[in-house]
């Protein structure tokens, strides 16, 4: 069925000329909007939950096999009611519809240089550690096994894997091995450093969306997530860890510093899966390549295995 009929289907603007605008998909760098079709609808009749405009999200059929969409859509609810992220109007996982609030022309997706300036970070931070208040997040999950579940993935569809991934899963073997003995305090966390997830609005504050990978994981993961992402030096990461951790502790931060590692691979894996399920397009594949490339870049700094003992 279309987009148009499935909304009909279930109920939402069941009556009247309905306008769904596409947004655009960008795997490569950023991974922007790739596991699912998205649309600013415009409803001639109000519908009763979404009213007459909405942003329309509807989950690709490979995305189920690496995203618990009943997890997703718990919460990315909790979050728009908590004003975290934009309000969730429907919400149904048997099919991959989500509509929510539409912030269409009322906002910008952020960008890394954003994050150059201290004040936007810190408006990051305490966005990203107001999740830990949540209770709509309820699935428990870490990294490393989602990294497992989504290798499996790619090596049933003969996905493509550098000459080298035994060897990175090898050197980061003993990194979870440390991480598992020393035991994890979980909390709520959103879980994905793509900046590309953060909405500034038009009036400085700032939304978080795409909750695909948020669980009860250790907060450490969270902030290993973000500082691949916006902070790749330890110089400049050390500051935005202590603003997130409250205090800097070297050992805490090697811990999260490898979270990010492993997270890079996480998504290196997802993007050759998609690559695999998607033929006919590089996006995928050079979303994989790059991810790869930082994953594997962390594991051969002359450091790497300082932070391994420093667990």
């Amino acid at each position: 069925m279309t987009v148009r009929q499935t909304l009909s289907e279930l109920g939402i603007w069941a009556t009247g000329d309905l306008t769904l605008d596409p947004s655009t998909t960008m795997a490569s760098p950023s991974w922007w909007g790739a596991d699912s079709e998205r649309y600013s609808a415009r409803a001639e009749v109000a519908d009763s939950g979404a009213g007459s405009a909405a942003y329309v999200k509807v989950m690709e059929p490979h995305a189920r096999d690496y995203i618990d969409i009943a997890a997703t859509f718990a919460a990315a609810t909790a979050a728009g009611d908590a004003g975290i992220g934009p309000a969730v109007f429907f919400s149904d996982a048997a099919s991959g519809v989500l509509v929510m609030e539409d912030f269409t022309g009322l906002c910008s997706t952020a960008t890394l240089d954003l994050f150059d300036e201290y004040a936007n970070v810190e408006k990051l931070v305490a966005l990203r550690t107001s999740v830990h208040r949540l209770s709509g997040i309820t699935r428990r999950a870490s990294v490393f096994e989602d990294l497992a579940h989504v290798r499996g993935l790619v090596e049933r569809v003969g996905g493509a894997l550098p000459a080298d991934f035994n060897w990175m899963l090898r050197t980061l073997g003993p990194a979870e091995a440390r991480i598992d003995s020393a035991g994890v305090d979980a909390v709520p966390c959103h879980g994905d450093g793509n900046v590309s997830n953060v909405l500034v609005l038009d009036d400085g504050s700032m939304r978080l969306v795409d909750w695909d990978v948020a669980a009860l994981m250790d907060p450490l993961q969270d902030i290993g997530a973000l500082l691949a992402e916006i902070r790749p030096f330890d110089t400049d990461a050390r500051e935005v860890f202590e603003m997130m951790w409250g205090s800097f502790d070297s050992a805490l931060f090697d811990r999260a510093r490898i979270y990010g590692i492993a997270d890079s691979l996480r998504w290196a894996l997802i993007g050759s899966y998609a690559d695999a399920m998607r033929p006919g397009t590089h996006e995928y594949s050079k979303f994989s390549d790059w991810q790869f490339l930082r994953a594997r870049a962390g594991l051969r700094d002359p450091h790497f295995d300082d932070r391994v003992r420093n667990i």
